[in-house]
């Protein structure tokens, strides 16, 4: 995946995504992390599209890092993506060619984790 190819907001994400399974010992950057990542994005767009469908961002949060507790944990190590999390930006790349994006956005992604 060319992360050169998203935009700031998406690959801020990724990092954070990094960043989420390092805090919490993880080896493997799953899209639980992704999503954690950009639901805590202060300027995103990820919590303005759960709230406009209905969704507390504050409860699917929880949610995730309820999920995320239970992943296991290592110590030491490189953080690495997992095959959910590379096909997460193999499906996002695909949507993204198919609404005629040029890069790879957070809806992108929030689209495909989703899906």
């Amino acid at each position: 995946m060319r992360f050169d190819r998203f935009t700031i907001r998406g690959q801020e994400a990724v990092q954070e995504a990094i960043g989420v399974a390092e805090r919490q010992q993880n080896q493997q950057v799953e899209p639980e992390h992704l999503l954690a990542a950009m639901l805590e994005q202060k300027e995103g767009i990820v919590r303005p599209i759960l709230g406009k469908i209905g969704a507390n961002a504050q409860t699917v949060l929880a949610d995730i890092q309820a999920a995320i507790e239970k992943f296991p944990k290592v110590s030491g190590g490189q953080q690495y993506f997992s095959s959910r999390t590379n096909t997460i930006f193999q499906e996002a790349q695909k949507e993204a060619e198919k609404m005629q994006d040029e890069y790879l956005s957070t809806e992108h992604l929030l689209l495909t984790i989703a899906a």
